[in-house]
């Protein structure tokens, strides 16, 4: 069988910009830059990064202006990178590859600084700084992101990697933030970050961290933590990938895939476990839903629970008539994130099914639950209410996307990559596919199975003085398996999902995927997703 395109090797990254060749139309309002991040270095020397999510990052960007599009890339300047580089070996774990870091390094250096939060000065020489999860400007400062405690600030032109690696637990006390943040009207950012040596056992924490502009010092210097929550067990806190939100409320759901501690503690003494073998799914055990109120941080009393749900990605959620309204990625299990190591994906190792994409509707009040609601009182407990998913699309759908305008409000529309061939064994999204979550109806444009489509990004049309929710166009970066250098931007209207324009480039070396990205209008001061 082939190996998947995931696992493409970026031998050598296109440097200096280069003119891409235009077939179609190119809006003449479709100006700035769309930058999105990915693994692309897979082998160090003669070692390979063995999980999907390991590689060394690599950034890409495609910029447009006057109808014309250039493409650049660049390799992340990370610690991790450039110790690897040094050695010819992989020095620091990733997710699913153990690194082996210099023989003098203590074991219990590396425990201690991963569970210390910013009551003293930590060792952090074995933490990953390797942010190859997505990007986000904050403020006009553009950071690669990645799930560790740590970030790298990015120039959005050159893509060189500006300064020293950020340490978010120096700012507010964290052990992990996520890739996810939700970016406000106004530029300010929230995202949900770990701290596990809380006095009162491990909590989620929602940060906030304030735009900047014009400044050489990190915006994290003015974030601070709005909200604590809980975690359900003090020895096997929750994994989770991203969170959801409304115009007033934090959607955080606490998933049965752990984090066994124990399991984590000794793993540090012996270094024969990566952070994916401390990983624990449990089956049978309830999903729960908890909601924050973002102005108050108050924790909203009901929990609600739901079975056999892994998540990555929300799509959207909102409030309409006491209830609220969560769409995700969900999948029956966590066997996709355990099976990542493996170079071919087939349906029976990512699990019981394939992601779809789905909608939770919780009541916020126990008292007022409407009898068409998939939603019931648990018997003898009224602080939890139990919850059933209605099916929005159920086919392959991942990396989900929407007019970001609408993040957090009564919403229509919902853009994914997905594929066209669910009968085959290798999973890779060959489509970009809109669907109306109030109607049901699907539209999709077909690349073919020669190409490999990346997550799908939508931009508004800013000369319609009244824009509905899809008048503008969906971008999206196609992969060519038969010739790895070339690349194709592709631009889609976004009601009909009809291609208008695409732009071919010849890259210097192999083009390598990528997971998430952020555009930026030319002339924005804000930037959302």
């Amino acid at each position: 069988m082939e190996e998947s395109t995931f696992f493409r090797h970026s031998d050598n990254p296109t440097l200096k910009p280069k003119l891409g060749i235009v077939k179609g139309v190119i809006p003449d309002w479709l100006k700035g830059s769309l930058i999105r991040n990915g693994s692309g270095i897979r082998h160090v020397g003669n070692e390979t990064y063995d999980h999907l999510f390991d590689g060394l990052a690599v950034i890409h960007r495609f910029y447009i202006n006057n109808g014309q599009v250039t493409y650049n890339s660049r390799q992340l300047d990370s610690e991790c990178y450039n110790r690897a580089m040094a050695a010819q070996r992989i020095v620091i774990s990733e997710f699913g590859t153990l690194g082996m870091p210099d023989p003098c390094d203590t074991y219990f250096a590396k425990f201690k600084s991963l569970f210390i939060a910013g009551e003293e000065k930590p060792v952090d020489d074995d933490i990953s700084d390797n942010c190859g999860v997505n990007v986000g400007f904050y403020g006009d400062q553009l950071y690669a992101m990645t799930e560790t405690v740590f970030t790298r600030r990015i120039n959005p032109e050159t893509l060189e990697t500006i300064g020293e690696r950020t340490r978010i637990r120096d700012y507010v006390t964290v052990n992990s933030a996520t890739a996810h943040p939700h970016v406000l009207e106004d530029g300010t950012m929230l995202n949900m970050g770990s701290n596990y040596r809380h006095n009162k056992g491990p909590h989620y924490c929602i940060i906030q961290v304030p735009p900047s502009y014009d400044s050489e010092e990190t915006a994290y210097k003015g974030a601070k933590i709005l909200a604590e929550i809980p975690c359900s067990s003090k020895l096997y806190p929750s994994y989770y990938h991203s969170f959801g939100m409304t115009e007033d409320k934090i959607i955080f759901i606490e998933q049965p895939f752990y984090i066994s501690i124990p399991r984590f503690m000794v793993s540090q003494y012996i270094r024969t476990k990566t952070i994916k073998e401390c990983l624990v799914w449990q089956p049978n055990t309830k999903t729960k839903f908890h909601v924050v109120c973002r102005k108050t941080g108050q924790i909203h009393p009901i929990v609600y629970e739901t079975d056999d749900l892994f998540v990555f990605h929300h799509a959207n959620a909102y409030e309409e008539a006491g209830n609220l309204i969560v769409d995700v990625v969900g999948y029956d299990d966590a066997n996709f994130v355990t099976s990542g190591g493996t170079k071919i994906f087939t349906r029976g190792k990512i699990g019981k099914d394939l992601p779809s994409l789905r909608r939770y509707i919780l009541p916020l009040d126990a008292s007022k639950i409407s009898k068409n609601l998939s939603a019931n009182v648990r018997p003898g407990n009224s602080q939890i209410i139990d919850v059933s998913k209605t099916l929005l699309y159920k086919p392959y759908f991942e990396f989900p996307r929407i007019n970001y305008k609408f993040n957090g409000r009564n919403y229509k529309f919902v853009y994914g990559a997905t594929s066209s061939r669910q009968s085959e064994t290798v999973i890779e999204p060959d489509q970009l596919t809109k669907v109306d979550v109030d109607s049901g109806k699907v539209i999709s444009w077909v690349g073919g199975d020669k190409v490999m489509v990346s997550e799908p990004v939508f931009v508004q049309n800013p000369t319609i003085e009244n824009p509905t929710e899809d008048d503008g166009v969906v971008l999206a970066n196609l992969l060519h398996k038969e010739d790895p250098q070339k690349t194709t931007l592709i631009v889609l209207d976004a009601k009909i999902m009809h291609e208008i324009g695409s732009v071919v480039f010849k890259a210097d070396g192999a083009v390598t995927p990528t997971l998430h990205g952020q555009w930026s209008n030319l002339n924005d001061k804000v930037h959302l997703y």
